[in-house]
């Protein structure tokens, strides 16, 4: 795959599969990966938890019970706790044997078919934190991915932290809700390569000081055409979908495909 800085210069409107293809899928499963790899989608984003016993998995909140049957805090289970629950029926019955996955099996499908997206979640600057960080970075040097990844988080601390142990990973800041700092503000302060804010945040003005700092801009949630249209029209180069086939069908209409020069 060429790396993913290169596409995002040549694809006028990069398609990331918010948790996977989490509109028809149940999310941060398997089958939404999939799902978005099969309609062509240029990135997946996933979110991350670790287990109690150092399991690296794909999963969005820290509590089980809203994607899972079962209950309590991810983080004080083992793995062996958490990878016999069905992660799929609470989305649709047909979907019962999906599993929360484990990050390397959630690699070893995107790889070389999708860029990935790791969302961080706020996390506290320790020691735990680093060791964190460091094993996400084995398993992504282990299937040769860095170049295909991108890491974003609202919490900035943490792109900090990575570009000091790793300068040469990709990051996104997220901007915090409320923080009226211009975004060149935002992604110098914490040395991140790209910028991401929701639809309701972006603006006209926004948009110029990314253009002049050349900043690329990812926004989200975008699941309609109406709105995608909005956020071409401002310039946007980048859109976080739960719905990668439909957004693609629209590009498909713009003729504005993403000619998908990575597969």
């Amino acid at each position: 795959m060429i790396p993913l800085v290169d596409t995002v210069r040549a694809t006028p409107v990069v398609i990331c599969a918010h948790r996977g293809a989490s509109g028809s899928a149940p999310e941060n499963t398997l089958a939404a990966i999939a799902a978005a790899i099969d309609c062509g989608a240029t990135m997946i984003e996933i979110d991350i938890q670790i287990t109690r016993d150092n399991h690296i998995v794909v999963f969005h909140d820290e509590d089980l019970a809203r994607t899972t049957n079962g209950t309590g805090d991810i983080r004080e289970k083992s793995y062996d706790d958490v990878r016999t629950l069905d992660a799929g029926s609470w989305f649709d019955a047909r979907f019962s044997n999906e599993h929360i996955p484990l990050l390397d099996e959630a690699l070893a499908l995107i790889k070389g078919r999708a860029y990935l997206n790791i969302e961080l979640k706020p996390m506290d600057v320790s020691e735990r934190t680093s060791q964190i960080l460091d094993e996400v970075l084995v398993r992504i040097d282990a299937q040769e991915m860095l170049d295909a990844t991108v890491f974003s988080s609202f919490d900035h601390r943490i792109i900090l932290h990575l570009k000091s142990i790793r300068p040469d990973v990709r990051t996104l800041a997220l901007n915090v809700p409320g923080d009226t700092r211009l975004p060149h503000d935002v992604v110098s302060a914490c040395r991140a390569d790209a910028f991401g804010c929701s639809l309701e945040e972006l603006n006209a003005d926004l948009m110029e000081d990314c253009t002049q700092h050349m900043i690329p801009v990812g926004v989200y949630t975008i699941n309609t055409r109406e709105n995608l249209i909005t956020a071409i029209n401002l310039g946007v180069r980048g859109v976080v979908t739960n719905f990668p086939d439909r957004l693609q069908n629209v590009l498909a209409d713009l003729n504005m495909t993403s000619h998908h020069s990575h597969r």
